[in-house]
């Protein structure tokens, strides 16, 4: 990465000067190579068009803007370069609780509805299992959660609903509400279209699960230089191999890692069905319980439905620790959007490009800070 930006500031020393005001907060170059991705050639243009439809939009979009250009504008024009290509794609999400991903997807469907673009938008959430299965898988976590980590979902019947839209069916999807039962949410019908793109959402969206060998080396904080220069400097293997165990889990949570792990082999013939993942990644993962928390108080203020505090933090607890940061969401994303503790953009860019290692001073290696 070519600089790092922190929370106190605007950094405009490599910054798009051809960008409106505030958004000028990441490095230009990254930024040209992800409109790039999705079919923009001329940025000054581009903005301009989107300056001239966003004026005509009421009410105007609540992102921030850096935030509104350096991220859902370009994501937007990416699926719409997927939707021009004349087939049925699903466009993955990745973004940690908390991050805006239901306001993102709020947009993108009303910009969509503007350009008359067929899209259709989910989250992981929408494939929890139903209520009694969902007891059954989660019985005896140790965050005695009843939804949030592998295996409280159903990926085949995505998999299999998707699988007959790309055959020209119907799309059929369940939907979830997590203001039925107390909080705890359950599904309230399906939804059903014949869109030309799905866009997914989900923090573990894109994870893949890690050998059995890996995965105890990990736990056992060995020193693993041979097995560190066998995978590659820079592969995500290796990006494990170097993290230790995050600080703060229970004897019983890191025995149910090997458990979380084995759930998440089911999700991956789904992971296989997106055409591009990108992904919302955090300055520091620690900040996700900030904007988890401060999401269900506004749902607390608005429907008086939330979860209990004790709950809520299991529920926060369960999708940091559960697949651990620095172990699990170094992933193959087309594209990053690096946030900061007020989920302003400060980075944007094709994935490759995105400094990712744990080490990094983007992260800490504690889920927690």
């Amino acid at each position: 990465m070519s600089r790092v930006v922190t929370d106190s500031g605007m950094n405009d020393s490599a910054a798009p000067l051809w960008l409106p005001e505030p958004a000028r907060m990441f490095p230009e170059q990254p930024y040209r190579d992800l409109l790039a991705i999705g079919g923009v050639t001329e940025p000054v243009s581009w903005v301009q068009k989107w300056k001239t439809q966003l004026a005509h939009l009421s009410p105007a979009p609540t992102a921030h803007p850096s935030l509104l250009w350096g991220g859902w504008l370009p994501l937007l024009e990416r699926c719409r370069q997927l939707v021009d290509s004349g087939q049925r794609h699903v466009f993955g999400l990745n973004g940690p609780i908390g991050a805006g991903k239901s306001t993102l997807l709020a947009l993108i469907t009303r910009l969509a509805r503007e350009l008359d673009l067929p899209i259709a938008v989910a989250s992981i959430d929408d494939l929890y299992l139903p209520w009694t299965e969902r007891k059954q898988a989660m019985a005896g976590n140790p965050f005695g959660v009843l939804r949030g980590p592998p295996g409280s979902h159903d990926p085949a019947l995505a998999q299999a609903a998707i699988a007959q839209w790309r055959r020209g069916g119907t799309l059929v999807l369940p939907r979830f509400d997590k203001r039925l039962r107390q909080g705890e949410g359950d599904r309230c019908g399906q939804w059903q279209g014949e869109p030309q793109l799905l866009l997914l959402d989900g923090w573990l969206l894109g994870c893949r699960e890690v050998s059995e060998a890996t995965l105890q080396a990990l736990l056992s904080n060995e020193s693993y230089a041979a097995e560190k220069r066998f995978a590659g400097t820079h592969s995500a293997t290796a990006d494990r191999l170097i993290s230790p165990i995050p600080t703060g889990l229970s004897a019983e949570e890191q025995a149910w890692l090997p458990i979380w792990n084995c759930h998440l082999k089911s999700y991956q013939p789904l992971w296989q069905e997106l055409s591009a993942l990108w992904q919302l990644r955090p300055q520091r993962w620690s900040l996700a319980r900030r904007w988890r928390f401060q999401a269900e108080a506004r749902q607390r203020r608005l429907s008086g439905s939330a979860l209990p505090m004790e709950r809520l933090e299991g529920l926060v607890r369960s999708c940091l620790y559960s697949l651990p940061p620095n172990w699990y969401q170094n992933l193959s994303a087309e594209a990053v959007i690096l946030l900061d503790s007020r989920r302003r953009c400060l980075w944007s860019g094709p994935g490759p490009q995105a400094d990712l290692h744990p080490q990094s001073a983007l992260e800490s290696s504690s889920a927690t800070g």
